[in-house]
């Protein structure tokens, strides 16, 4: 451990050195935790921070256009998606029979929101099983391996503050039938905040505030964990990018992977059709002719709402946060040291006031930082973008109520399968709809559905009660 000379000397050429200020009060095992705190960090990041706060109160101008997308072939329940998707579909499932395609699970997040204690991936979903949403992708998994002869690698992107506990709940159910030496955790980045004197923030005497570095640390948290030249050496050409939230997501979609790779895309993306002007969702588009995703709060109230000839949104490609990543182009970024831009928030946050007391701000009072993943279209050589049904994949569990939260979510998915079960000849009454799960290693969406309801026997299933289709 450094002494406090030695840390002050650290500290002073960058204007930090307040950080120590309650060391006389510390025991020798908090001084021992702030000294790692403060030697882990790279003071040279403080301009890099300080530029991102700059840039929050003084947005660039963009000169934003549509962006091309592969949009839906049919807009009709069950939906089709587009041609050249669809054409592309025997491209991924081949890249899934030879083992190419590894999938990425970005579940750093707590339940917190939700009113829930523990990582997010933990929470009990499904209406029946209360199967969680761990469990839910992990079925996914399971199902491609039976479609494809083998089960793709499954990466799991934790954070500091979860990642014991993820790993114990894996272990506590035995990976739900995965293979454990098929799973590979590893943590994201932390990024430490700043006040409006651009000083870092305490978050107790003995500690800084830090916090994860958004769903952009996966690139560095790849590349310093080894999971990129482990790829690399497997033969993994592609990963499959979904977050936890959105049980809603395929882990494999054949089509979107072949899409991504007879375009020979270095990153492509899901988008939903935006309908409310009003939408919290980045867009995208493109800014002086790059792909780019654009922040809802970055458009002007008349980008916004304009509209094409035909009256749909101009700016109407929502990002899921799903993607296809090329690894060639990753390990390149890696390799090159090159870093996603860092983005500011202006957040409350509790922390230590001079006298060493816990300080409740009434307005926001500490930036916090974070890099997008979405930052790597800007580098791509080439960006392939597909449009998806949004009641059938994009579903994220976000709040502890509302349209995103458990209840909400539930219901949608209800709303989901009974509507399916009417396209297979099974409508469920209006008045006393039953409770329908559908296990999600059965059956991925509604045409799959309907396929399994038409085969034989496929129409004895009671209506009267609850619906559980294993």
């Amino acid at each position: 451990m450094l002494s406090l000379e030695q840390l002050h000397q650290w500290l002073a050429p960058h204007g930090q050195e307040h950080v120590l200020a309650f060391w006389p009060r510390l025991n020798e095992a908090q001084r021992a935790e702030l000294a790692q705190q403060i030697t882990r960090l790279d003071l040279s990041r403080l301009a890099e921070m300080k530029a991102a706060i700059a840039l929050l109160a003084s947005p660039v101008v963009r000169e934003l256009a549509q962006a091309p997308v592969v949009e839906l072939a049919g807009r009709a329940f069950p939906y089709r998606l587009g041609a050249e998707a669809e054409r592309a579909r025997a491209t991924g499932e081949q890249a899934l029979r030879d083992g190419k395609v590894a999938c990425l699970l970005v579940a750093g997040g707590q339940g917190t929101r939700l009113g829930f204690a523990g990582p997010k991936g933990c929470f009990p979903l499904m209406p029946l099983s209360q199967m969680t949403l761990f469990e839910i992708f992990a079925r996914k998994l399971l199902r491609t391996g039976r479609q494809y002869g083998r089960v793709p690698p499954l990466y799991v992107m934790v954070s500091r503050q979860n990642e014991g506990q993820t790993r114990e709940f894996f272990e506590a159910h035995r990976f739900w039938g995965l293979d454990p030496s098929r799973v590979r955790f590893f943590a994201q980045g932390e990024m430490p905040s700043l006040d409006s004197q651009g000083r870092l923030v305490l978050e107790s005497p003995g500690s800084l505030f830090m916090g994860p570095d958004g769903h952009g640390g996966v690139l560095s948290a790849l590349h310093k964990s080894g999971c990129l030249d482990e790829m690399g050496k497997a033969g993994i050409s592609t990963i499959s990018y979904f977050q936890v939230d959105n049980a809603q997501a395929p882990v494999a979609d054949e089509a979107f992977l072949g899409l991504h790779l007879t375009r020979q895309a270095d990153v492509s993306l899901k988008v939903v059709r935006k309908e409310d002007p009003a939408e919290r969702v980045g867009i995208f588009c493109a800014d002086r002719g790059v792909p780019q995703i654009v922040e809802y709060s970055e458009f002007s109230q008349a980008q916004s709402g304009q509209r094409a000839q035909h009256g749909q949104l101009s700016y109407w490609a929502g990002s899921i946060a799903v993607h296809a990543f090329s690894v060639a182009f990753l390990r390149d970024l890696a390799a090159r040291g090159i870093d996603l831009p860092l983005h500011a928030a202006h957040k409350k946050v509790a922390t230590i006031s001079e006298a060493g007391d816990l300080h409740e701000p009434a307005s926001p009072n500490v930036y916090r930082f974070e890099r997008f993943i979405f930052d790597t279209l800007a580098l791509a050589a080439r960006v392939a973008a597909l449009e998806v049904p949004r009641e059938e994949q994009f579903l994220p569990l976000k709040n502890a109520d509302g349209p995103f939260g458990p209840e909400g979510v539930r219901e949608s998915l209800q709303q989901y399968w009974r509507k399916s079960l009417a396209a297979a000849g099974l409508p469920t009454s209006p008045d006393a709809p039953p409770v329908i799960e559908v296990d999600p290693g059965l059956c991925e969406n509604a045409r799959e559905l309907i396929d399994y309801l038409r085969k034989p026997g496929g129409h004895g299933i009671n209506l009267t009660g609850p619906v559980h289709l294993t």
